[in-house]
């Protein structure tokens, strides 16, 4: 078995030897780069395991050198290290293909353990950027949608995948199967909208021999079909509510009782869902409740708040949530790919700048009429005003008031469409 390599473009002294001794017992070859063109130089040499890249070098940008390092040997996964933590960086690195940001001084213990990582997660996977014959395009939308793939297939989360009609989104669910750990295991694909309620319990859980008139032998449901790998569930929006919260106990608890059958047994399942239209049931937005921020943050992250930063919950609880929490949800799930399961710091969070943060006060609120809980016209009129709140605050920039919104731009077009809004571009 070859040695195990590693390549520390640093162009400080002291921080590249610090580095030299931290991971020395995980690496036996050990060799460092003070500047972009050398560190390219020695990668032709002979490439290594993996890359730890500072972002400021006195030849070029980091995010430049990542760039042209994922270009070249997308397989080699790159930790970046710098001293600069703001969240916008982050955010490009990570599009960019870094498998994990850390941010100076870094622990001795969290260096090593995210090396380790980065390492396995290279080995378990084709590559970071999730690469499928079938997801093509060369756009910055793209682009993400590939990394965002590749983030999801390294987690165990179920997975909601939106979009319009025809976009492709069983495409992206089968490509994240073929990346993820559930490879070796079914993937089984249903489009809700062809199950009949009276039908869904057999359908979905199975059914035993005599369990009705005409069940004439036992039946596999959907849930054990997929056992040990992926449902994938299209129009998941055409399930009627009872049917959903079916649904959402064997998310929490894995127990599936065929029809028939006097006893429940466990199935593991990852459960992916996709949908072309919102739900319509009101809920009260985040920002008029924000003594929740703290308990939903909990939730998010496995039920408590230990994994986040005291600051970094200030910094949650002060902002306005235009998105509201599916918009803290997906804040949350890059904070934690990015913080690659380590402390969650206000570095790691992705929040526009221009909701308001520790140093920005809140903004006062708009008199908005209350709409009566059975007028649909008035919840359209409701989102209309968001809409264009929003859009005005952002000078008409769409894709910075989708992401605002905790929506796709595919998504926010049709709603202006729908809502008969015409904003100039």
């Amino acid at each position: 078995m070859s040695e195990r390599s590693v390549l520390v473009v640093e162009d400080d002294p002291a921080a590249a030897q610090y580095m030299g001794v931290v991971l020395a017992g995980e690496f036996e070859n050990f060799r460092t780069a003070p500047e972009g063109i050398a560190a390219l130089l020695s990668m032709e040499s002979r490439l290594p395991d993996l890359v730890v890249l500072d972002l400021r070098l006195p030849d070029m940008e980091g995010l430049e050198l990542l760039t042209l390092i994922k270009q070249r040997w997308a397989q080699v996964p790159v930790i970046v290290v710098t001293a600069a933590g703001d969240a916008a960086t982050i955010v490009q690195a990570v599009q960019r293909g870094a498998t994990n940001y850390l941010v100076k001084p870094v622990s001795p213990d969290i260096l090593l353990a995210s090396a380790r990582k980065a390492v396995v997660a290279c080995a378990s996977h084709p590559g970071p950027d999730g690469n499928s014959p079938e997801i093509v395009g060369v756009s910055k939308a793209m682009v993400t949608v590939r990394h965002l793939l590749f983030l999801a297939a390294r987690s165990d989360a179920s997975v909601l995948i939106t979009g319009e009609t025809g976009t492709g989104k069983e495409l992206v669910a089968r490509a994240i199967h073929r990346l993820s750990g559930l490879r070796e295991g079914p993937f089984i694909a249903h489009n809700c909208g062809t199950t009949a309620s009276e039908l869904f319990d057999s359908e979905f859980f199975g059914h035993r021999r005599g369990a009705f008139t005409g069940a004439d032998r036992d039946h596999k449901g959907l849930l054990d079909k997929a056992d040990g790998g992926i449902l994938f569930l299209d129009e998941l929006e055409s399930l009627g509510l009872p049917q959903q919260a079916k649904l959402l106990r064997v998310l929490d608890d894995g127990q599936v009782r065929p029809v028939g059958s006097p006893e429940a047994h466990f199935v593991s399942a990852r459960f992916f869902a996709a949908t072309n239209r919102e739900p319509e049931i009101q809920i009260p937005p985040l920002r008029d409740r924000p003594e929740d921020i703290p308990a939903l943050v909990a939730h998010f992250l496995g039920g408590s708040t230990d994994h986040l930063t005291p600051d970094a919950l200030t910094a949650l609880c002060g902002c306005s949530w235009p998105g509201n929490v599916r918009q803290l949800r997906n804040v949350l799930r890059v904070a934690q790919s990015v913080a690659g399961g380590y402390p969650i710091g206000r570095a790691h969070l992705q929040t526009d700048s221009s909701e308001p943060g520790p140093s920005n006060p809140p903004r006062p609120k708009l008199p908005v009429e209350t709409p009566a809980a059975d007028s649909a016209v008035s919840l359209k009129n409701l989102e209309r005003q968001a809409i264009l709140k929003t859009l005005r605050e952002l000078r008409g920039n769409r894709s910075q008031a989708a992401r605002v919104l905790g929506i796709d731009r595919s998504t926010l077009r049709r709603k202006l469409r729908d809502l008969g809004v015409r904003f100039p571009s």
